[in-house]
């Protein structure tokens, strides 16, 4: 496999963390915060919050790709894919479709669905005129190599996010040394710590490494392949 291996990735990653960290975190309190206040909505809500979450995915990842290019743009990008708003929302429930689909016939094939189309957003978010078919093919045809990169970036920001409820479960227990906690308050330290370790710490890390893996999968595509001689 060509290009950077995994663990550089990784590195390179952590150290954009410290100076984009803010900004992403930021796009996605946007993105999903729009989506949970668009839930509340009554009547329609659900669906509201759906049709959304497709343009404000891609806006998000505009926001993220345009960050790593040391763009300096404004957080309320994450709302101006909504001129696409069909073609992301169509992107989305394909993606939300293809890969049930494979998981009802086996859980492997719905994971390399998933992983096929990691690249779906960003393409979308660089060609904002692409119909979803053209944009899954194209995620297809450029994940081909980097599947188990992705992967191995998944199973890292799962370990991050066990470390974090690790680290809840140790304070419980520190804590228990000293005094009786009820479980409801175990379990709420546990899963607090978790989740604030997951929207602080797992997923501005994960948009990172993953608009990286896609600026060198793209990288990598564009170069010319070097001519060998016939003997």
């Amino acid at each position: 496999m060509n290009g950077k291996s995994v663990s550089k990735i990784i590195g390179e990653s952590f150290g954009e963390f410290g100076n984009l960290w803010a900004k992403i975190l930021a796009s996605l309190v946007l993105s999903v915060g729009s989506m949970i206040g668009l839930v509340l909505f009554p009547l329609f809500g659900f669906f509201l919050s759906y049709f959304a979450m497709g343009f404000l995915c891609i806006g998000q990842k505009k926001y993220v790709l345009g960050s790593l290019n040391n763009k300096n743009l404004p957080v309320e990008t994450v709302f101006s894919s909504f001129k696409i708003c069909v073609q992301a929302f169509a992107l989305k429930t394909l993606i939300i479709l293809y890969s049930l689909l494979w998981s009802f016939l086996l859980i492997i094939p719905g994971i390399i669905c998933l992983l096929n189309y990691s690249f779906a957003s960003f393409i979308m978010a660089e060609n904002e005129g692409t119909d979803a078919f053209t944009t899954l093919e194209k995620s297809k045809n450029l994940v081909y190599g980097y599947r188990s990169k992705i992967f191995i970036i998944a199973l890292f920001c799962l370990l991050i996010f066990l470390v974090c409820g690790a680290i809840g479960f140790g304070i419980t227990a520190i804590i228990g040394l000293f005094a009786v906690l009820p479980v409801w308050s175990i379990i709420l330290i546990i899963l607090g710590l978790a989740i604030i370790g997951l929207v602080l710490i797992v997923l501005p890390f994960y948009e990172i490494s993953m608009a990286k893996l896609y600026f060198e999968a793209k990288s990598n595509t564009l170069k010319p392949k070097r001519k060998t001689k016939s003997a």
